[in-house]
């Protein structure tokens, strides 16, 4: 257990490979340990509770690789998403029972703390530095993605060849899967149908690549109504306006399958398909998507060897 869900990692482990899982898992509880926003403790939680405005405070590399990679989404979806969404986040506590709509004045006081152009970065320092107090910081659009590309990194140096990688829903493939006539296939992955989570929508096909999925389903409450759910907008404070019901992202770097859901969701389907597509090139890593629109019909990029099972 990690990051508040079952991690399972099922692998062919070669000889002399003793301790790698262990290793996996300590190396899981160690970066919960720095990225939990809702572990007082935490590395994340400490820098934006110490942390004073104009204040360069050192981070370990960790920290600074993940605030990284997510302000390069930050900046790209120029804040469509938005890893400053905490306070956001904690006001509205989807998790509460019974859940509240926050007043106005509430979400445009919390707006004050929320803007991704407030953090600055300072690699060769190893620094980080916030001009506004109260920053609060929700890893949780890319957290288990992140984690995954260091548990894969990590047992690919330890020899490993074949797993699947399972962090609550933030899926992982290394490797083929070995046929009943022996030959290497890739792996099917189902995609879950949003309007019925417990059936499926479709599947994908996956070899040395992961897949995770955002929508609006997974934490949401209706009142008056009017149906509020979990993915904000950084801008408004509120739900997103929902014009797709989830998407699915496709990719050889696991911290952009989480990272992305999310960003396309926010963008919507053409602005999303442009985010992908300018990744993609950019990158050159595999990134592909499935989004399933608000009217129930599906896009996809070409690559996604995506089959529909409607």
């Amino acid at each position: 257990m990690a990051y508040d869900t079952l991690c399972r990692i099922t692998a062919e482990l070669p000889d002399g490979s003793e301790g790698l899982l262990d290793q996996c898992e300590e190396e899981a509880h160690q970066l919960e340990r720095t990225l939990s926003m809702f572990d007082p403790e935490s590395e994340l939680s400490r820098l934006c509770r110490d942390i004073r405005p104009g204040e360069a405070t050192p981070v370990s590399e960790t920290l600074l690789r993940f605030l990284e990679q997510n302000l390069e989404i930050c900046r790209l979806t120029d804040g469509a998403f938005d890893l400053t969404v905490g306070p956001l986040i904690k006001l509205w506590d989807f998790l509460a029972e019974p859940p509240q709509v926050p007043t106005p004045e509430q979400i445009r006081e919390t707006l004050a703390r929320v803007g991704y152009q407030h953090i600055h970065l300072h690699p060769g320092s190893s620094t980080v530095s916030f001009d506004i107090p109260d920053v609060g910081l929700d890893p949780g659009a890319a957290g288990k993605g992140f984690a995954l590309g260091l548990t894969v990194d990590r047992l690919r140096r330890g020899g490993v060849r074949q797993a699947v990688l399972d962090y609550g829903g933030n899926l992982f493939v290394m490797g083929a899967r070995r046929g009943e006539n022996g030959a290497l296939r890739p792996w099917k992955v189902a995609i879950r149908d949003p309007d019925d989570p417990g059936t499926v929508f479709g599947s994908v096909e996956l070899m040395d690549t992961g897949i995770a999925t955002s929508s609006w389903y997974e934490h949401s409450f209706q009142k008056d109504g009017v149906i509020y759910h979990h993915l904000l907008n950084p801008k408004t404070g509120y739900p997103i306006p929902l014009t797709l019901k989830s998407v699915s992202i496709v990719s050889s770097r696991p911290v952009y399958t989480d990272l992305l859901s999310t960003a396309f969701f926010a963008l919507g389907e053409d602005r999303g398909r442009e985010l992908v597509e300018q990744l993609r090139r950019d990158s050159g890593e595999v990134i592909e998507y499935v989004a399933v629109r608000k009217d129930g019909s599906v896009g996809a990029s070409a690559g996604a060897s995506f089959v529909s099972m409607k």
